[in-house]
């Protein structure tokens, strides 16, 4: 089993290397890629919905939604109905944006798969989804003895 994760955090920070390249590239922080990463194109969403699906707290997420906004990514809505619901949507420049991280994404994630064949391609897809199913599963456990360190 150690060997799993070794391997798991080997590949970690080849990841962490290939994000930071990018975020480098498109003069963004990680925080700030996490946050274009998590919001779609066309659609609205609550700070604190896209300060969740970037895991982080809202004051921080909100930080990282100010700063998104600041650089012309992000555009804030706030809905005449309820004043304290405020929603943010991709700019032009910020759809552009998120289509150079994924355009960044896909080159490394072809890197990664050019010298496999397609059933070993769909063998890595099955065994990494079965991992993320335990993870996902067990999820409340590990976060709740995270809380004990």
């Amino acid at each position: 089993m150690q060997k799993i994760y070794q391997t798991i955090l080997n590949l970690k920070k080849y990841c962490i290397c290939n994000e930071d390249k990018i975020s480098s590239s498109c003069h963004i922080s990680i925080a700030e890629l996490k946050g274009i990463n998590a919001i779609e194109y066309q659609e609205s969403i609550s700070c604190a919905k896209l300060s969740q699906k970037m895991n982080l707290s809202p004051s921080r997420g909100s930080r990282i939604i100010d700063n998104l906004v600041r650089k012309g990514y992000l555009f804030r809505e706030i809905k005449d109905e309820d004043r304290r619901m405020t929603l943010v949507c991709l700019t032009k420049r910020g759809e552009k944006l998120k289509y150079d991280i994924k355009k960044e994404q896909m080159a490394f994630e072809n890197m990664l798969t050019s010298e496999l064949s397609s059933q070993e391609i769909e063998s890595i897809k099955k065994g990494l989804a079965a991992l993320e199913k335990v993870l996902n599963h067990n999820e409340k456990d590990w976060k709740n003895s995270r809380k004990n360190f």
